[in-house]
C-alpha cells in the first residue's frame, strides 16, 4: 500500500514537472514573440517618423539653400552653405554624437524588451515552487486522512 502510494506521488511529481516544463517553455515563447512584435512597431515607427521627418528637413534645406542664394546673389552659395552644415553636424555627431546615440538606443530597446509587469524567470520559478509545496502538502493531508495509522 505505501509502495503504491509513493509510486502515485512521484508519477504526480513528474507530471507537475512537465507540465512546469511545458508552461515555462510558453512563457519563454510568449515572451519572445511580445519582444519581438514591441521591437517590429518600434521600428515601424522610426522608418515612418523618420522618412517624414527627412521630408520636412530636405524641403526646409531646399528653402533656406535658395534663400541664402538670393541674399548672396548666387543659388550655388547656398546649397554650398547648408552642405557645409550639415558636414560640420555630421563630424560632431561622429566625434562627440556616437556614445550619445549608442546610450540612447540600448536605452530605448532595452525598454521595449523588458517590461516591469513582467514577471523575473526566478521569480515565476520561486511561484511554481511555492505552489508546488502547497499541492504536496494538501496532498500529504489526504494522504493522512485517508490512512489513519
Amino acid at each position: 500500500m505505501a509502495f503504491k502510494s509513493l509510486t502515485d506521488s512521484l508519477r504526480k511529481v513528474t507530471d507537475r514537472l512537465e507540465d512546469y516544463g511545458l508552461s515555462m517553455a510558453e512563457y519563454y515563447r510568449l515572451r519572445l514573440f511580445k519582444s519581438a512584435m514591441k521591437g517590429a512597431v518600434a521600428l515601424v515607427h522610426l522608418l515612418v517618423y523618420g522618412s517624414l521627418f527627412l521630408f520636412v528637413l530636405l524641403f526646409l534645406s531646399i528653402g533656406g539653400a535658395f534663400w541664402l542664394g538670393t541674399f548672396f546673389e548666387h543659388v550655388y552659395v547656398g546649397f554650398l552653405l547648408i552642405g557645409a552644415f550639415y558636414g560640420i553636424i555630421l563630424i560632431f555627431m561622429f566625434v562627440f554624437g556616437r556614445k550619445i546615440i549608442e546610450h540612447k538606443i540600448l536605452y530605448k530597446f532595452s525598454g521595449v524588451l523588458y517590461d516591469e509587469d513582467d514577471l523575473s524567470p526566478r521569480k515565476a520559478a520561486e511561484n511554481e515552487i511555492i505552489e508546488f509545496g502547497e499541492t504536496l502538502e494538501d496532498e500529504a493531508i489526504r494522504n493522512k486522512a485517508d490512512f489513519p495509522n
